[in-house]
């Protein structure tokens, strides 16, 4: 072989070694992002991980078919955030007998342990006791929550007056795509049919179209969009659209001219 062509086969070699190793560092990266991503929801400049936006939401929710105002959520969720950091505490893993979210004791008539581990029930018995205080709307919102919680230190639930706020105006749909989560792996993945019912049971709305992958829900809103966003990380749910908007896993809220304003469509993985 002439020197010149063992030359030029010598740049092939060294053409085709960085190019390798340049696309094993572009995919050690890529893994590296991966692993460093936390499972995470974020609203407004707040997040909560996707355990906790479940929760939230399933707790809006109960507000929402109840029809009340928002600051009943705001209260909801402050009183969530402070008791348990919103998770759904089961028995012996609250302070004495204090179960679920909102640390309920079965020993001062809140109810048993599997229905305070309920989150409809329990954030309804907290909402029970909430407006049959005259000012809950207009008081303080530690002295509101205080009056229904009766905590050995009221003062504590202010400090979580602005998360609890943000979280209610994305679930409630105030906010407009205000909450976006990013996952890796679902928790607990279901079926298109499972999270329709899912849905239903938890929010006031006609009933879904559901294939195989798709759920299609009618005369929606912003409301219906937020929780299917909240629960993707626990359910599976790939995409979220509405309102000339698509929601995805690690790319958030972005344009999309066919997400239609009449019906919010959601994906399963």
């Amino acid at each position: 072989m002439s020197a010149a062509r063992r030359g030029g086969v010598a740049v092939v070699v060294v053409v085709v070694a960085v190019a390798a190793a340049a696309f094993g560092v572009r995919q050690l990266w890529r893994s590296a992002q991966g692993s460093l991503r936390s499972d995470s929801c974020t609203v407004a400049s707040y997040s909560v991980d996707t355990g906790q936006a479940a929760v939230a939401a399933t707790m809006v929710s109960v507000v929402v078919t109840r029809n009340l105002p928002e600051r009943a959520a705001v209260l909801t969720l402050a009183a969530g955030l402070q008791e348990s950091k919103l998770r759904n505490l089961a028995p012996g893993d609250g302070d004495r007998d204090s179960v679920g979210v909102l640390q309920q004791r079965p020993s001062q008539g809140w109810g048993t342990n599997a229905q305070l581990n309920d989150l409809h029930y329990a954030t309804g018995k907290f909402l029970d006791a909430l407006v049959k205080l005259p000012n809950w709307q207009t008081d303080p919102l530690a002295d509101a929550i205080q009056a229904v919680q009766i905590s050995a230190d009221g003062s504590a639930y202010a400090k979580h007056e602005a998360l609890a706020q943000a979280l209610s105006d994305a679930l409630m749909g105030v906010t407009p795509a205000g909450i976006t989560c990013t996952f890796r792996h679902a928790t607990s993945p279901a079926t298109a049919q499972a999270i329709s019912t899912q849905l239903t049971g938890d929010l006031p709305v006609k009933p879904p179209t559901v294939t195989e992958k798709t759920i299609a829900v009618p005369q929606a809103s912003w409301t219906t969009a937020a929780w299917f966003v909240a629960q993707a990380g626990q359910l599976g749910i790939k995409t979220v659209s509405y309102s000339g908007q698509r929601w995805q896993s690690g790319q958030g809220w972005r344009s999309d001219t066919t997400a239609v304003a009449t019906q919010v469509s959601a994906t399963v993985d």
